[in-house]
């Protein structure tokens, strides 16, 4: 295409390389101001007869008046812009604001330049009444740029393209975004994608970051908008447009895979393996500049390659490696400042406080900040008539009133709207979009959970079919596969939002699975499989299902909370392996067990039965749970009270340690049966059976002791246990129980008081008067072990030498008895 550009020369020399700059290699822009043996006004004229587009910028200079005219006295450009009317050729015209013009030139003797003259063609073009033209106002160069960029893309579009045929199709996508190849079926957004536009090309920035509320249309804008604009209308210095686009978390937690898989499939002919150039990029973010210039080779110098990051606050969710993300934003700072690359993110607005603090990425999204809301109704009236008119379908305008009432302007708006469209869509009545439809769908706010109820009876019937049926656990795992919990920012105190999650379609049971088809089926869900060689991902298709599907709501606020708990954990798990499993990082007995009754809660698994060994339900969730826990989670949270008990089974452990272990325990209420009291509140020992056998003790000659079969207790009286004979009613203070034995005014004094420890500066007398009221209360026989009955149970099958023969004492042979020596 020809543009013929007509102004003054030497006050708009400025304007006029704007003008070249903003139209670039895309048309040729045709100037008079060259050497010509035809006359000033002969030539300019006929240049501007033969262009296809006229373009003139008014300072306030008049410019020159040729010779030999007849009548009114007009200047070359005012002549020129005649001629162009003259040939009908469309016009655009800029005029300079008047209070930015610093020189009026006017020579009084000679009249040039007269202000009447200037003026009255000033006016001639900014009073409206011109009917081939309407002027803009300017103020600087960049700004003209930014007014012909915009003006001249309205115009190619206009008439650069053949009159738009019906589309095919479905004219509303639902629930998710629009694709690139949707962009016919795009309306309402105009003004933000001319924007866009304006930014990338005219003012040449290279990071854009676009934020909003979830369901403000931010992916749409993107996808539907920007980049059909770049990829099919490349309208700046003949630069041919590529993009790549994806989600950071949609392979995974890794945003390195998505990147480098969209990278390889942008550029296939690189034969790249999408591990290998993850694992470049991510060791070296700056890497992102030389691949792209290998990618894009000799057509570098001609060519912008655009990646679109949707969902872009992914990258903070909590099983994103911290290292990771840093060298994500590493990457995106070298993109955004490599001049064969641009940069554009989409971000909910509510993870703002999630950026990072440091002045270069703060820099960058403040630079790069492109808010979107919610459309207003005028837009919204758009996005519902366009598409439909698009289609060849009827709307009344009555049906398209009651939608805007319904839709409303909160958050989610657009999302909502845009699934109840395409629910009228598939009950049309022949071409036409119908209000009883719209009744039978339940309207805007009923259409997600409608469809969606739907689906669970659809899968309720095909799992009859079988025998089977969708019961609270089905339900329950598919909302875990579909959803996850992330924190705004990281105060603890900050409320949890809802977020969409990638399920893998191993993740999910038969029975969900079944489900979670019938749910693609009404487009709650959508499904995808990138390569063969992928698995099948399920996912919302927009957050907006978590907010309007009344089940889903239900399970969120029974287990929100326990949600939370998973996600901390998680979390902290992370970090403790990060830090090298460092100590002060592992969560105690009193986090542990709250996210262990989380787990248990979230997979349904029954309360379970108590473990014999502990009086702590924690520890029987723990042994429910851990085979079903991934390595890392089933590390951190293996429970504190095992690990402790655990260091006391090793012969290493120093009595420094040892001291510290049972102090810990006691603050945890030690959760380990027989050392503390039952339910009743008498003493719980835990008994151990000893087989019978025979001592030898080596005297001369050697004296042998039968020993017969009897029980004892696992675990030495505790101060808790003993406490209770001291402290009850008919305990220390009934002399009965030292009936034919001393006693002593008052007990020994107590030198320990945690409760585990054992009870020690106890008389023999008082033992025995302990082992006669037990006895009562328990209705058993106890007393204490004979000298050879306790050394039988320290060798019992084994017959260790404990003696001079070793000189060590080892507790093994006692654990291989039941008893427990080393706790105290």
């Amino acid at each position: 295409m020809k543009v013929y550009l007509s102004s003054t020369l030497n006050d708009l020399y400025a304007e006029r390389q704007a003008v070249k700059e903003a139209l670039g290699g895309e048309c040729t822009v045709v100037e008079s101001y060259i050497a010509d043996e035809r006359s000033v006004h002969d030539s300019c004229l006929a240049d501007v007869a033969g262009c296809d587009l006229y373009i003139g910028i008014l300072g306030r200079r008049y410019g020159f008046i040729p010779p030999g005219q007849a009548g009114k006295k007009r200047s070359i450009t005012e002549l020129e812009y005649e001629k162009a009317r003259e040939c009908k050729l469309p016009i655009l015209m800029f005029v300079k604001d008047d209070d930015e013009i610093k020189s009026k030139f006017h020579d009084a003797v000679t009249q040039e330049n007269s202000p009447e003259l200037i003026e009255s063609f000033r006016q001639r073009i900014n009073s409206g009444t011109e009917a081939s033209a309407r002027a803009a106002i300017f103020k600087t160069p960049e700004e003209l740029k930014s007014h012909v960029l915009r003006a001249y893309l309205h115009y190619s579009q206009r008439v650069g393209k053949p009159p738009p045929k019906p589309i095919e199709g479905r004219p509303y996508p639902g629930l998710r975004a629009f694709l690139p190849t949707e962009s016919d079926r795009f309306f309402g957004r105009d003004v933000e994608k001319e924007a866009l536009l304006e930014r990338l090309l005219a003012h040449n920035e290279r990071f854009l970051a676009v934020i909003g509320p979830s369901g403000s249309g931010k992916s749409s804008l993107v996808y539907a908008g920007l980049i059909p604009a770049l990829t099919t209308s490349p309208v700046v210095n003949s630069v041919r447009w590529l993009s790549a686009s994806f989600s950071p978390r949609e392979l995974g937690d890794d945003p390195f895979q998505p990147l480098a898989f969209a990278l390889s499939k942008m550029f296939p002919e690189r034969g790249w393996r999408v591990p290998d150039l993850a694992r470049r990029l991510r060791s070296n973010p700056v890497d992102i500049a030389m691949v792209t210039s290998d990618s894009l080779g000799q057509d570098s110098a001609t060519t912008q390659l655009l990646l679109f990051i949707d969902q872009f606050e992914e990258v903070f969710a909590a099983k994103v490696d911290s290292h990771a993300r840093n060298a994500f934003f590493q990457l995106i700072i070298t993109a955004a400042s490599c001049p064969l690359l641009r940069v554009v993110i989409g971000m909910r607005s509510d993870f703002y406080s999630q950026w990072p603090q440091d002045e270069t990425t703060l820099a960058l999204l403040r630079s790069g900040h492109f808010p979107v809301g919610v459309p207003g109704q005028a837009a919204l009236e758009k996005m519902i008539v366009g598409p439909a008119q698009a289609a060849g379908l009827t709307i009344k305008s009555s049906l398209v009133q009651r939608i805007l009432q319904d839709t409303g302007t909160a958050p989610g708006a657009l999302a909502l709207a845009e699934f109840a469209l395409s629910q009228l869509y598939d009950r049309k009545t022949d071409s036409t979009l119908t209000e009883d439809a719209y009744s039978a769908i339940g309207g805007v706010a009923g259409a997600i959970d409608r469809l969606a109820e739907d689906a669970v009876k659809n899968a309720e019937n095909t799992l009859a079919e079988n025998g089977k049926s969708l019961d609270e656990e089905t339900f329950s795992r598919l909302f875990l596969a579909i959803a996850s919990v992330e924190q705004r920012s990281d105060e603890e105190n900050e409320a949890m939002v809802v977020v969409r999650r990638r399920a893998v379609k191993d993740e999910l049971s038969e029975t969900a699975l079944v489900l979670g088809q019938h749910l693609v089926d009404q487009r709650i869900l959508v499904s995808r499989q990138e390569r063969s060689d992928q698995l099948v991902i399920y996912e919302v298709g927009h957050e907006a299902v978590f907010n309007h599907w009344y089940r889903f709501k239900e399970w969120y606020a029974r287990y929100d909370g326990d949600l939370a708990l998973r996600r901390q954990a998680e979390q902290a798990a992370r970090d403790w392996d990060r830090n090298q499993h460092l100590s002060v990082l592992k969560w105690g007995w009193e986090r542990q067990k709250p996210a262990l009754e989380a787990l248990r809660k979230l997979n349904h698994l029954a309360p379970p039965v108590p473990d014999p060994g502990f009086t702590d339900s924690g520890i029987a969730i723990w042994r429910t749970l851990e085979p079903q826990l991934h390595e890392l989670l089933r590390r951190f949270l293996y429970p504190e009270p095992l690990a402790l008990l655990d260091e006391l089974n090793t012969d290493n452990t120093p009595h420094q340690r040892r001291e510290e272990i049972n102090l810990r325990l006691n603050q945890l209420g030690d959760p380990r049966c027989g050392v503390g009291l039952s339910t009743n509140g008498l003493p719980d020992i835990v008994w151990i059976d000893i087989p019978p056998g025979e001592v030898t003790l080596e005297t001369d000659p050697p004296i042998h002791f039968p020993v017969s079969p009897f029980r004892l207790a696992r675990y030495p009286i505790t101060q808790a246990q003993y406490r209770v004979f001291l402290d009850t009613d008919d305990g220390y203070c009934n002399p009965a129980w030292w009936e034919g034995r001393p006693r002593e005014d008052r007990p020994g004094q107590r030198l320990w008081s945690f409760a585990n420890y054992p009870a020690i500066n106890v008389s023999w007398y008082d033992a025995l008067a302990y082992c006669r009221w037990l006895s009562t209360k328990l209705s058993l026989d106890i007393r204490l072990p004979t000298e050879w009955e306790w050394q039988w149970a320290a060798v019992s099958d084994t017959q260790q030498d404990y003696g001079r023969a070793t000189g060590i004492w080892r507790a093994q042979t006692l654990m291989k008895q039941g008893l427990d020596v080393r706790s105290q």
